[in-house]
């Protein structure tokens, strides 16, 4: 068995002199190594390749007698070279079972090198000798040989200067080019270029290098080249002939020697001839020493997640705690040397970054409690909360502190706070309270990081008086530091009062302080800059976003990330994308952070598929995604109806190993969202629900408020109070002060009761509102103001009025007009349900007034308002106020397509008008029907065109729509053709789509990268809009529940597959796969057949014509001509499109023996 290293270190520690015979045997170890050493440099020496026992010619090995004079030199001969254990693996393993007992390895895989142990020259001398040799081969060269080895000047400056540059430490270099030069350098010298202390510098800093990542992507191969080579290269560099450990450079080229072999995989060595070394010191130069020892640690820390993976390193890092629990500490002054320092620093980065990558830290630390002793696993569960906050995984780092808690494994100071802040960061305040609140009153030590840490928490919850205690009590004491003022100012801007943070701001920072620590930071201004855009106060952001750059800082992520999400929460794109371009030119990099605020503004827009793009450039450009990224994805998809984009993040998320996958309560509440807005029934909602405790998920407010509107829905208000008062209690007795009541959820009971008729319960919710101190917001009056204006009678509508009219008089410094998402879109929600019925009620004067109204009170003309201006006109046939404001919602669709090109990554893209199709086909769909019953068909034909060349992609709506408008244009022929060859061709490509198997692992969440269509396709339907109306959406839960029958069955596959559901709703629904003709487009053609069959044509509606007596004042052979025609026509159609005349046929008789009336009965 090979000897260890350790033996060799410690032989050279204390040497003892050997007798001459047993030392130089022919067949020793060191000879065996001796005879592998060539004399000259060849070309290719450095490059790792199979030794050989006899060398020829120049590479002739020395002479076995050479060596032995070694024997009477000085004491440098009796320490032991590292390098002789290395070589020692080309000998026969007989040769070493005789001169040594065997080392044995003890549980811990601890080293204990029993017997005596035999010692072998020096490096010193070996080096000696080599060198003679080599100096002598080099005088030996003729001059030709000189000349062809003369190397030129600025070739060979270059050389010296990377080598130099790399042995003092260069942060950027390629190893390959630094590689070369070293070898062109020996080449050109015939030896180690050179002081040897600059020598073993550069091997130093190339291995620290190669190891850590920075050449490019690292594998066992790679590090085994790289071990072998620079392994090697220690040969032929002398580290001079002074003991250890007073000889630095010999200390060094041990430690570079270790760090060979952990990269060439021989870790067991490694790590025991690092745990030597660190026992190695000199106290004159006791920081130096450890700052290499611990560089030798982080390159074995690399090398073992390479050979072993992470579950090793954890085990190798609490297995070697008594030399490492040290460095986990932050760096402080008390290790004084620089160089210290930087290589604990960069030892605890690196071993919490791969800590980081284990799957399942609580699973690393259960499995060993049974074989760790008590301050083992103390200090096992620091690393690994230490890993997991550094990585922002407060929840596994909350799961590791809690598994401590039950097996009382002590925790070490300041880990309990740790994980507290970092669940803060991620507002988990329910877990991070329910850590805090027991804690008892802190003792003397603890009471500044007691009361800091309860201000952080408190702070970011906006509970303003908690904070305020908190600060003062440190306040008192003189112990509130820089963090935390920035506290207590945080906790005003959360609760939206930046008039307050501005006075702290000035008190703690007075414009006279001279002393640094009286002067503002960045975060100071950032978190001014924060409480102005709570209260969405715009002008003030960019007013102090100017004084922090009069400060002299420039706006970071964070700073930036701020005013973004402002933006974003107000729809207001140019900003967003005047902001995006200054970060591009400050040099900010998108981060997946950034990339998240932008698909979620594209979310809110109804834009998916730029919203995907976006995601595909940013990976792209190197941003790793992480799960709030493709959660992002997954909401834009449900807020479009996109059920196959949903399905298919979903089912990426549900996939281990891909960027980002993660299962949380975020991405199961945008799942719920989803079925909600597809109109599932409340069964199949409640069952995902219920199913959350078995994938260690905790429902939050948002997945409450979605089931309750589940519930409200499907009109069981009896479970939703349940739901609500199921919440009230978690606050009250297990302290989820998460689930706290807002809003929302009374708003969401309040419409419910509304809708049901029960206005006594519903004022009851907004009593409760008020009880409990919450602030109806627009969404709560809107919905009041919606139950009024639906009402069959006048009162209600001036009921309505006149509550509206009292909201808006009420002055315009209420809170609910300030609310996230801006005073224009306050007011409109508010004013659109009145609109509405006065629209519903072809009230055409009092829509126009009211709308004037709105725009008097601070709104602006709007998609949706100018849209139903439109209805209103239509209905009431005012042709020439429908054609003045189309122009209007063409000129706000085309806006708002150059809008959303301004947040695409492809600067040069061209707005159109293809994505936003439930935004502009709607208002078409109204303009067909008042052109064609006006018998202006001709502008029908324009406007398509235009709308067909900005790129609008027209629903199935819009092509029913034209159907109908062909017909009053006289050209049944062409109706029948776009039923045959669009409706009915884009329903059995649907289908067939629908019909694809799903792909449950998913390479990405994108739609984009799903197959392309199959050839002969017609270009891909965007999808409908979802059921937002919840009338709808009570209209589909009970079809659904009627029609669904095996649902123990649909709760089984559930209970593994939430998404399960809504892809057998998306397959099978007939309500969102409307690719199909409207029940009053088959009653229209089947009376245009009936018409055609009596002998009659369809003729084209004229303006201001009377249909009816043109048909009487024709003449008999008028009547005969068009008799035949219509015959023709007739024959015409029944040929060209029996598809379309069958589907007409059953429809009728689906009608009759239903017993409908032959009245159309709109969009079925």
């Amino acid at each position: 068995m090979l000897e260890p290293l350790a033996a060799s270190v410690l032989t050279s520690l204390f040497p003892s002199r050997p007798l001459a015979a047993q030392v130089f045997a022919s067949n020793s170890s060191f000879g065996t190594a001796m005879r592998s050493v060539k004399q000259s440099l060849a070309s290719d020496f450095f490059t790792p390749h199979p030794r050989s026992v006899e060398g020829k010619g120049k590479g002739k090995a020395l002479p076995e007698d050479e060596y032995g004079a070694c024997s009477s030199s000085s004491d440098s001969c009796r320490l032991r070279s590292w390098e002789a254990v290395v070589d020692a693996t080309a000998a026969p393993m007989t040769r070493f079972t005789s001169s040594r007992p065997r080392a044995r390895r003890s549980p811990g895989h601890k080293y204990i090198a029993s017997g005596s142990r035999s010692h072998i020259p020096s490096l010193r001398t070996w080096i000696r000798q080599v060198d003679v040799a080599q100096r002598r081969h080099a005088s030996s060269r003729t001059a030709a040989e000189l000349s062809r080895h003369t190397t030129p000047p600025d070739e060979q400056h270059i050389w010296q200067k990377t080598f130099k540059d790399v042995a003092e430490g260069a942060d950027a270099f390629s190893a390959d080019d630094a590689w070369h030069a070293y070898q062109c350098l020996c080449d050109s010298y015939g030896e180690a270029p050179g002081p040897a202390s600059t020598a073993v510098a550069f091997m130093a800093n190339l291995t620290m290098s190669v190891a850590s990542g920075h050449q490019g992507e690292v594998s066992p191969e790679f590090l085994r080249l790289w071990g072998t080579r620079i392994r090697n290269a220690l040969h032929h560099i002398d580290p001079g002939i002074q003991d250890m450990p007073r000889n630095l450079i010999r200390v060094r080229w041990n430690n570079v020697l270790i760090s060979a072999l952990a990269m060439e995989g021989r870790l067991d060595d490694a790590i025991e001839a690092a745990r030597t070394m660190f026992k190695l010191t000199d106290p004159m130069h006791k920081a130096q020493q450890r700052a290499n020892v611990v560089q030798v640690f982080t390159v074995i820390a690399h090398a073992m997640r390479q050979y072993s993976g992470s579950s090793a390193v954890f085990d190798y890092l609490v297995q070697e705690a008594e030399l490492l629990s040290g460095y986990f500490n932050r760096p402080h002054t008390a290790w004084r040397n620089p160089a210290l320092m930087r290589a604990a620093t960069l030892f605890r980065s690196t071993s919490l970054d791969i800590l980081a990558c284990l799957e399942d830290p609580v699973q690393s630390l259960r499995s060993h409690l049974s074989l760790w002793s008590k301050k083992q696993l103390s200090f096992a569960g620091t690393l690994l909360i230490l890993a997991m906050t550094g990585a922002e995984r407060a929840k596994d780092a909350h799961a590791v502190l809690r598994l401590m808690q039950k097996e009382s494994v002590p925790l070490q100071d300041g880990t309990l706070f740790l994980v507290i802040r970092d669940l803060v960061r991620e507002d988990l305040f329910d877990e991070a309270s329910a850590l805090f609140a027991p804690l008892p009153s802190p003792t003397e030590s603890q009471f500044a990081p007691y009361h800091s840490t309860g201000l952080y928490l408190r702070s970011h919850q906006g509970d303003v008086a908690a904070a305020e205690a908190h600060y003062d009590k440190l306040r008192r004491r003189k112990l509130a530091y820089s963090n935390d003022k920035n506290s207590i100012m945080h906790a005003y801007a959360k609760a939206g009062n930046p008039g307050r943070v501005l006075e702290l701001f000035n008190e703690f920072f007075p414009s006279t302080a001279t002393r640094k620590q009286d002067r503002p930071n960045i975060i100071h201004y950032t978190t001014v800059i924060y409480a102005h855009a709570q209260v969405g106060d715009l002008d003030g952001v960019n007013l102090w976003l100017g004084k922090l750059s009069e400060a002299g800082f420039r706006p970071d992520l964070h700073v930036y990330s701020i005013v973004l999400e402002s933006f974003a929460s107000r729809g207001d794109v140019t900003s967003m994308s005047t902001l995006l371009d200054q970060m591009r030119d400050s040099g900010v990099a998108m981060t997946a952070v950034i990339c998240t605020t932008i698909i979620s503004a594209l979310a809110s827009r109804g834009d998916p598929m730029s919203a995907e793009q976006l995601y595909k450039r940013a990976v792209q450009d190197g941003v790793v995604p992480d799960r709030a990224m493709v959660t992002a994805i997954m909401n834009a998809h449900a807020e479009a109806g996109s059920w196959d984009g949903v399905i298919r993040a979903w089912d990426y998320l549900c996939t281990p190993g891909r960027a980002g996958a993660a299962i949380t309560i975020e991405v199961v509440n945008t799942l719920m969202k989803a079925y909600v807005l597809v109109g599932a029934p409340f069964r199949t909602i409640a069952h995902i629900f219920r199913q959350l405790p078995r994938k260690n998920l905790r429902p939050d407010s948002r997945t409450f408020v979605l089931l309750i509107q589940s519930a409200c829905d499907s009109g069981f208000m009896d479970i939703a109070e349940e739901l609500f008062e199921e919440m009230d209690r978690l606050v009250r007795e297990e302290k989820q002060t998460s689930l706290q009541a807002d809003v929302y959820v009374l708003t969401v009971l309040m419409s419910g009761y509304l809708r049901q008729g029960r206005r006594l319960r519903a004022k009851a919710m907004l009593d409760e509102m008020k009880s409990r101190g919450i602030e109806p917001n627009a969404v709560t009056y809107a919905a009041i103001l919606k139950a009024y204006g639906e009402q069959k009678s006048e009162n209600g509508r001036m009921v309505a009025q006149e509550f509206l009219n009292s909201l808006m008089e009420s002055g315009t410094d209420d809170t609910w007009l300030q609310l996230i998402g801006g005073r224009r879109l306050t007011i409109e929600t508010v004013y659109r349900p009145l609109l509405n019925a006065f629209v519903q009620h072809e009230e055409p004067e009092k829509v126009e007034q009211l709308y004037q109204d709105m725009l008097r009170s601070g709104g602006s003309p709007t998609l949706g308002t100018l849209t139903m201006l439109l209805d209103v006109h239509r209905r009431t046939g005012n042709i020439a106020a429908v054609q003045a404001i189309w122009p209007e919602i063409y000129r706000l669709g085309l806006e708002f397509t150059r809008q959303n090109t301004l947040l695409s990554p492809d600067a040069a893209q061209t707005p159109n008008l293809r994505a936003y199709g439930s935004l502009m086909c709607v208002p078409f769909s109204i303009l067909i029907d008042a052109l064609s019953a006006a018998g202006k068909h001709t502008e029908i034909a324009q406007t398509w065109k235009t709308l067909k060349d900005q790129g609008l992609q027209f629903d199935s709506h819009n092509w029913n729509h034209l159907v109908a408008a062909l017909v009053r244009a006289g050209e049944p022929q062409r109706a029948f053709d776009i039923v045959e060859n669009v409706i009915l061709r884009y329903q059995r490509q649907s289908r067939r789509h629908l019909e694809r198997e799903r792909d449950m692992h998913p390479m990405s969440p994108l739609t984009l990268d799903l197959p392309p269509p199959e050839e002969g396709d017609l270009p891909p339907p965007r999808p409908e809009a979802p059921l937002h109306a919840a009338e709808r959406r009570k209209a589909v839960a009970e079809r659904w529940t009627r029609r669904l029958h095996n649902w123990e069955s649909l709760d089984d596959r559930a209970a593994e597959d939430f998404a399960h559901p809504l892809h057998l709703l998306h397959t099978m629904s007939p309500l969102w796969n409307t690719w199909r003709p409207h029940g009053a487009t088959l009653v229209l053609l089947g009376r245009v057949l009936t018409h055609l069959r009596s002998g009659r044509l369809v003729q084209a509606v004229q303006p201001e014509s009377d249909m009816e007596f043109e048909q009487m004042a024709v003449d008999a052979e008028e009547i005969r001509r068009r008799t035949q025609a219509a015959g023709l026509v007739l024959g015409e159609i029944y040929e060209r499109f029996p598809q379309t005349v069958q589907l007409v046929r059953e429809y009728e008789l689906m009608r009759r023996t239903s017993g409908y009336t032959n009245t159309a009965q709109g969009r079925s």
